[in-house]
């Protein structure tokens, strides 16, 4: 098992990357690809999410692990209220059509909702961080 000095560097590497993919989505939507701005908005999440269990000595193999771990250690356990996990799902449901979907496509204003969300997301993520884990991030 890693040391928790080490854990706060890899998560603390997360959320940057976190934060790289939802740069990305703004960016996206400005350009108008709403589908791949979606996407970038999830994986903006999914890393913030993976960044906070590490740090609750959790780590997940998969997507929908990830998706699991985080209702059963953060939702449940009470570090954040339940719709968090709805963005997190929200966001990989809305990703899996963006991605795969043949005749699916989102419009700016679906695509505004799923960035603003993924926002608030990884700001409260954060603030966990920096209040139960002492990060300065």
């Amino acid at each position: 098992m890693e040391t928790q000095k080490n854990l706060k560097i890899i998560a603390k590497q997360l959320i940057s990357r976190a934060l790289n993919k939802l740069s990305a989505a703004k960016k996206l939507l400005e350009t108008g690809f709403y589908d791949d701005a979606i996407s970038r908005a999830y994986y903006s999440v999914f890393l913030a999410s993976k960044a906070l269990l590490i740090l609750l000595g959790e780590e997940a193999r998969s997507h929908k692990g990830i998706i699991t771990l985080f209702g059963l250690r953060v939702v449940k356990e009470n570090l954040l209220p339940m719709q968090y996990g709805k963005i997190l799902t929200d966001l990989f449901n809305a990703r899996q059509v963006s991605d795969y979907e043949t005749l699916v496509f989102y419009s700016k204003s679906d695509t505004e909702t799923y960035i603003s969300a993924a926002e608030e997301f990884i700001k409260k993520i954060i603030e966990i961080l920096k209040e139960k884990f002492q990060m300065s991030l």
